[in-house]
């Protein structure tokens, strides 16, 4: 009789086994990688905006760009000495304009006409009320008109008196808000001070100038006038500085400029001289103590732009019909009133509003009546036809 044995539990196969933790590793594996990309798209999509960001910006060219290394002057600021003393002596420092009538003179054949004269000086406002210092030679005895220049406007002045024998004068004008000069000490300048000229070398208002004082107490023996101890500067003087102030470098004025060196007939630049300010303080004084302020109502209070009116042609002495009358147009300047309003070279310029103009001097006095912006009527003449046209004049 056969034996029944009983069968032991298998073993579980290796096999198996591995085959389990194989499929296990790769399901984990699988998960893994879907992750990675997942944040490798979102760090790509965060990243690429970072760095629009970053271009956009310009951050990375400052990064990358070669240092400068600056001057080490241009971190310090610059001295302000000059420019703090001129802007405020501009406040009370003026220029003034003297205008005398044509005059008739006799000749050979009987009687010739002279134009009027314009004579350009500087001045000092030295009270709110309106008087301004000058020297006497700035203002013309025949003057028949005077303005004065302050910042960019013009006003009207009235004569008030003078004192030739120091060649200084006053004049007046009625303005709101002036700003009156401050006054230094010239007793107490010394030789080797810093000083400025502000004034309005041949009608450039305002001008400044510097230099030193050279001398003090410098003598004039040559001249009439009672001043004996000119202050002498270096700062330079030229024709239209008369009347201006001499500046330290505070903005005070210690004295007025007055005349230059001069050569045998050429002016010596670098050698110019100013009346102490303590001497020309007590003059005007005296001067102003005998004016009549009922006078004031005589000058106009408005003022006006300091830029006259400009019309844009040359004038020329061509061929005009017989007994004709006119300024004749020779050229018409491009990108002016003029050209805008038609005019062209031959036109015979015969009025302009209620002014017959006879020439080019007739022509320039209407004109300077007009500021820029105005209209005027102007009347021409062209191939034997009058024409009536409005012009907007410019600067």
């Amino acid at each position: 009789m056969a034996t029944i044995r009983k069968l032991e539990e298998p073993e579980p196969s290796e096999a198996a086994y591995y085959e389990g933790y194989h499929r296990g590793h790769l399901d984990t594996a699988k998960m893994l990688a879907r992750r990675s990309l997942m944040y490798l798209l979102v760090g790509s999509f965060f990243g690429g905006v970072l760095m629009l960001l970053v271009f956009s910006s310009g951050a990375l060219d400052r990064l990358t760009a070669e240092k400068v290394v600056e001057d080490p002057a241009l971190s310090q600021e610059k001295p302000k000495e000059y420019v703090n003393a001129i802007n405020w002596a501009k406040r009370f420092t003026v220029g003034i304009v003297a205008e005398t009538p044509e005059r008739l003179v006799p000749t050979r054949v009987g009687y010739g006409r002279i134009p009027g004269q314009t004579h350009v000086g500087s001045g000092v406002v030295l009270n709110e009320q309106g008087y301004i210092l000058t020297n006497a030679h700035v203002i013309p005895n025949d003057a028949k008109k005077l303005s004065v220049v302050l910042d960019d406007n013009m006003y009207e002045a009235r004569f008030v008196g003078q004192r030739p024998e120091y060649d200084l004068a006053v004049i007046k004008i009625v303005a709101d808000d002036l700003v009156p000069a401050t006054l230094g000490d010239s007793n107490k300048v010394e030789q080797g001070d810093v000083v400025v000229a502000i004034g309005s070398p041949y009608g450039l208002f305002h001008t400044a100038t510097d230099g030193i004082i050279s001398y003090v107490g410098r003598r004039n023996d040559t001249s009439s006038t009672l001043v004996r101890n000119y202050l002498q500067t270096s700062a330079a003087i030229n024709p239209g500085n008369s009347g201006g102030p001499l500046i330290d470098l505070t903005g005070r004025v210690i004295g007025i400029n007055t005349w230059k060196l001069n050569n045998q007939g050429e002016g010596t630049d670098g050698i110019g001289f100013a009346i102490p300010i303590n001497v020309a303080r007590s003059v005007f004084d005296a001067i102003i103590a005998a004016d009549d302020k009922s006078r004031d109502d005589q000058i106009s209070s408005v003022p006006r732009a300091i830029s006259t009116a400009y019309l844009g042609v040359t004038i020329g002495d061509g061929y005009r019909p017989e007994a004709a009358q006119g300024a004749k147009v020779k050229e018409v300047i491009y990108g002016t009133a003029a050209e805008e309003a038609g005019l062209k070279a031959g036109d015979l310029i015969t009025r302009i509003d209620g002014t017959n103009i006879d020439g080019l001097e007739d022509l320039r006095a209407a004109l300077k009546q007009y500021e820029p912006g105005q209209k005027i009527k102007l009347t021409y003449t062209r191939n034997g036809e009058a024409h009536t046209i409005e012009v907007t004049l410019r600067d």
